[in-house]
């Protein structure tokens, strides 16, 4: 089977190299624009079966020509819209082509290249990380168990091992930007079957993590197309929960009242800054990955409802750590793993699905099982309770 991975970042480096170790006799193809980053893929990929391409997303003849060179895609460049709706337009010019995104960045605006791409005989299945991504699936996976799932909540956190060495009990996983928007968007939750949106950075509740203690969960705008796909499964009530140590909520929402996350700009010493930039450059070097240091991702999705005539509870969960010796982190692990898994499944098992589909229906039952099975043989355990 042929891959191309659009994106040789840290991210795409893991999805190539994951795919040659397991799929016997996989074709890879890592692209990108940046001669540096696929300098550096192919110092680290020692495969034969490994190739590099330059490529720019915004040349869309030359970005369909690289991918008709594939059976599969997967989408691994930057995320923001701009970007993924150059992809769409490529991807829709193909034919027989089947794609996984390894983000679900504004993911309502997805929906709008389905047609495009049934007409092309194309499956693309966005938001394949860990959230959005595994914790989707799981979630989907309880609807399909479940005769009437009535209740979902996904809790999700990735943390330093221990306390009180990084500042505000956390290191950055990711960038400072994508955090804060986390952070600071207000979540759009399941109440009595309708969607609703609450306050960001409020209603912190106290969650249990086996192993770590008591620490806070907060509702995030984390359900993507759970939003969606719940609601037209009758679900009543759907939350997704970041969590952090206590007292790092507190902290942010003390910078939020006083205004260092604020975007309007203020002058200091006759230059005009915004306080957002400057809040993301500080915490940027404040909360560094501390090197030596390991960081763990933590995932527990829990669902209620009525299955053989009995109301149930049923629940996943997923403890993974960084590898230190390679300086993979857990949350690097953890979303890059769920796309190339999803990629080499849907490469020979995509249920007839074409169009946009969203993960939470297409890996359910067997393909489930498939996931949570090639997860184990790296290392991720994913535990039924």
């Amino acid at each position: 089977m042929r891959y191309l991975v659009m994106g040789s970042g840290l991210q795409g480096r893991v999805v190539a190299y994951d795919i040659l170790q397991f799929e016997e006799g996989a074709q890879v193809i890592l692209a990108d624009i940046d001669d540096k980053n696929l300098e550096i893929a192919k110092s680290l990929i020692k495969n034969d079966n490994l190739s590099v391409e330059k490529f720019d997303i915004f040349n869309e003849e030359e970005t369909v020509a690289l991918m008709e060179k594939a059976d599969v895609i997967i989408n691994s460049l930057p995320h923001t819209w701009e970007i993924t709706e150059r992809f769409y337009k490529a991807l829709a010019k193909t034919r027989d082509k089947k794609a996984v995104f390894t983000d679900y960045w504004l993911w309502e605006k997805h929906y709008q290249f389905d047609e495009a791409l049934k007409e092309a005989n194309v499956l693309a299945v966005p938001g394949l990380g860990i959230v959005p991504g595994f914790g989707n699936i799981c979630v989907g996976q309880l609807a399909h168990e479940f005769d009437q799932l009535e209740e979902a909540a996904i809790y999700c956190g990735g943390l330093p091992t221990k306390r009180g060495i990084a500042p505000l009990d956390y290191m950055i996983l990711f960038n400072v930007e994508a955090l804060l928007d986390l952070y600071l968007t207000p979540p759009t939750v399941i109440q009595d079957g309708r969607l609703e949106i609450e306050d960001a950075l409020d209603n912190f509740e106290t969650f249990l993590i086996p192993g770590y203690g008591q620490v806070d969960a907060m509702k995030t705008d984390g359900l993507y197309s759970l939003n969606k796909t719940l609601i037209e499964k009758g679900v009543k009530k759907a939350a997704e929960y970041t969590l952090r140590y206590p007292g790092h909520y507190q902290a942010m929402q003390m910078l939020q009242d006083a205004g260092f996350f604020d975007k309007e700009p203020v002058v200091v010493n006759g230059v005009e800054v915004r306080p957002r930039d400057v809040s993301e450059a500080v915490l940027n070097k404040l909360m560094a990955k501390i090197p030596g240091v390991r960081d763990f991702t933590y995932l527990y999705v829990v669902g209620k409802g009525l299955k053989d005539g009995k109301y149930v509870q049923k629940a996943y969960e997923l403890l993974d750590y960084s590898d230190e010796e390679i300086g993979i982190t857990s949350m690097e692990r953890t979303t890059a793993y769920p796309s190339s898994i999803a990629a080499m499944i849907i490469a020979h098992d995509d249920g007839g699905m074409r169009g946009v589909v969203e993960p939470e229906n297409i890996f359910v039952g067997e393909r489930f099982d498939k996931m949570v099975k090639e997860l184990a043989k790296r290392g991720i355990i994913v535990y039924e309770k």
